[in-house]
């Protein structure tokens, strides 16, 4: 039952005099004002589903994005090229081609020539996660707070979903001379040619050769690959884990690698089923400087006490996308299959 609440009334009743001695306003018509309004208010309602639901989409939609990329993710090493986002679209342009440098030049005029910059508008793909309900009676029994855990695991089926993107679109799509695509050259194991460390020295050649910066190089292994490397040496990948560094890689791991044809060497389409006879893992490679990340707009969709679920129903759309800047300076080695 509701109750008039007197420490309100009174403060309102403080309020409303001054306001009237600022705007001569007569201190009779002040203090009714004050009372007949104070005791009004005491007796609506709350209204949460309503009057709140803005704050709490804020507060959980805050919730979703804080440390969206953890530090121990590959994606994290991405230009964030959030604050370039406009209208859920990013503009970019492909640099032109580079001016040359002349030794000891004694021709002129100099030649000329323009760089013809190539523009990108880039569209953000639309993330959208199911919907949850947290009933009302779960919300009352349980000890912990479940909308906390359900916001959570949208968040983390966000996050996989963005590494999932990511990781296809920094590997590149076959080998070519900027984007060196590597076969695996050990044993055969489990129907699959084992990944060496001599294969990878070869994707480091491959860097030094094509003068990618030495410093920003990263490497994300499929956890094959990874276990391919400790039954190789398990003290040198023990060495390379406590340093974080091997032949000049920064080390990342993630299982949703792309896959690659085992005889072409081409990547297979996004979320494409792996067809055991011809399709085959990868690890990855990339120059942090040449991939980008980028988030756009974040919206919680949500049904307070809804009355059919008996509840609260939430989902999330997320506009986000995650691509190469050039075909340049990105890698990938799979492992042939027997």
């Amino acid at each position: 039952m509701k109750k008039l609440n007197f420490k309100n009334l009174f403060f309102n009743l403080v309020v409303a005099m001054i306001i009237g001695v600022l705007f001569a306003v007569p201190a009779a018509v002040s203090a009714a004002v004050a009372v007949g309004a104070g005791t009004l208010l005491s007796f609506v309602p709350q209204m949460p589903g309503i009057l709140m639901s803005g704050l709490q989409k804020e507060i959980w939609t805050d919730i979703l994005l804080t440390q969206f990329y953890p530090d121990n993710s590959f994606i994290s090493e991405a230009r964030d090229m959030s604050a370039l986002v406009e209208n859920n679209t990013i503009n970019l342009a492909e640099v032109g081609a580079s001016p040359d440098v002349l030794i000891d030049n004694t021709s002129y005029p100099i030649a000329v020539s323009s760089r013809t910059d190539v523009p990108k508008s880039l569209a953000l793909k639309t993330l959208d996660t199911t919907s949850t309900v947290v009933r009302n009676v779960e919300a009352m029994e349980l000890a912990y707070d479940k909308m906390n855990s359900v916001i959570y695991g949208h968040k983390q089926e966000l996050f996989k979903t963005a590494c999932k993107l990511a990781a296809w679109n920094y590997a590149p799509s076959s080998n070519a001379i900027n984007t060196p695509v590597i076969a695996a050259t050990g044993s055969i194991k489990n129907g699959k040619r084992q990944l060496l460390f001599d294969d990878l020295m070869r994707l480091m050649v491959a860097f030094n050769n094509l003068d990618f910066p030495a410093d920003g190089r990263i490497l994300v292994l499929n956890p094959q690959h990874e276990s391919d490397l400790i039954m190789q040496d398990l003290l040198l990948y023990k060495a390379a884990i406590v340093s974080g560094n091997l032949f000049g890689f920064k080390l990342y791991r993630t299982s949703v690698t792309p896959i690659y044809n085992n005889s072409t060497g081409v990547k297979a389409a996004y979320g494409a089923v792996a067809a055991p006879s011809t399709d085959c893992i990868s690890s990855f490679s990339f120059h942090k400087d040449e991939v980008m990340r980028a988030i756009g707009t974040v919206e919680m969709f949500a049904k307070y006490m809804d009355p059919d679920n008996k509840g609260d129903v939430v989902n999330f759309q997320m506009r986000f996308c995650a691509l190469p800047l050039r075909t340049k300076a990105i890698a990938a080695i799979y492992s042939p299959l027997d």
